[in-house]
């Protein structure tokens, strides 16, 4: 590969959309599978200090075929707390006319916040674009379970492993789906070892409690640091747990730290980005892979990286 440039590797190779080869001697389809399934997809906010239409033409560029909006860009900015509609079209358009796809709203918030007022601000956006997710053409919004921390949405706290705990999160996902389900819109959850939705466990009980509610794939986050030498069998056990629930993927990495965990950006972790992209493309049918937890500048580096990772299948 040192002796192509990346364009001619993407010519080659057929990825142009993602659809990468899955080089693997016990599954062969999976390469045919990958090809029309699998795309590329990035964080709107990676590009925001950018105006709209340069943001658009460097994400498409920069071989993106989908977006998880986060509404901001240096000169035009949406407010679900006070829409502008004309905002949200001029976003989805400009993106359209570069051909990036809106595959996810960005509606992250603490279901379980201490803070009554930070709670129901989050709630009040997950409302409004629940309402009018036509508007951008995406019905998947998606979500972290939180936790009740009163410091940080993204430190543990006792009572997220207690029954109360999972019951509170499980009530607030049930006035969520309903609430979707009338409008067509999906809600999914992104599970992580600090939130109330913590583990394989977790999720699979979650989805079977809430029926209709959908998950958002993120490996790194089930991973505590005494995890990370079981890695391959915990990954295929989230496949069999919730792989039906999938509608998105993230991309980033995970390796041990002090305190737990650090989620850098892909690359520079130690997840097994082979298995975890053979466990995607089995999956069979469309996804979006979204790269995450970087910077403008690192994006070449990073999304090079998982397009390597499909040789190494």
């Amino acid at each position: 590969m040192n002796a192509l440039n990346r364009r001619d590797w993407l010519r080659i190779t057929g990825v142009a959309a993602l659809g990468l080869p899955l080089i693997t001697s016990a599954a062969p389809d999976l390469r045919a599978r990958a090809r029309k399934k699998l795309k590329l997809g990035i964080f709107t906010s990676v590009y925001a200090g950018l105006p709209l239409e340069e943001a658009a033409r460097r994400m498409a560029a920069d071989d993106f075929h989908g977006v998880v909006l986060e509404y901001a860009f240096a000169d035009v900015r949406f407010d679900p707390w006070a829409p502008d509609w004309d905002k949200a079209r001029l976003i989805k358009d400009t993106l359209a006319k570069h051909n990036l796809k809106i595959v996810g709203l960005f509606g992250y918030y603490n279901l379980v916040d201490p803070d009554s007022t930070r709670r129901q601000r989050g709630e009040q956006r997950m409302q409004v674009l629940i309402e009018n997710w036509r508007q951008f053409g995406c019905p998947i919004i998606s979500t972290e379970t939180g936790t009740f921390n009163d410091k940080s949405e993204w430190l543990e706290s006792p009572e997220n492993l207690t029954e109360n705990g999972y019951q509170t999160c499980c009530s607030a996902l049930e006035r969520l789906v309903k609430a979707a389900t009338k409008t067509g819109a999906v809600i999914s959850i992104e599970p992580y070892w600090r939130n109330v939705i913590d583990s394989i466990a977790r999720a699979q009980r979650i989805v079977q409690d809430v029926p209709g509610l959908k998950l958002v794939m993120d490996p790194c986050n089930y991973y505590r640091k005494e995890d990370l030498s079981r890695m391959d069998p915990m990954l295929e056990e989230m496949f069999r747990a919730v792989g039906k629930q999938i509608v998105l993927a993230h991309a980033k990495d995970v390796k041990a730290a002090a305190e737990g965990t650090d989620l850098p950006a892909s690359g520079q972790g130690v997840l097994d980005y082979p298995l975890f992209l053979r466990l995607l493309a089995g999956l069979n049918r469309e996804l979006y892979l979204i790269i995450e937890h970087l910077t403008l500048e690192d994006v070449p580096r990073a999304r090079d990286y998982v397009l390597g990772q499909f040789e190494k299948i």
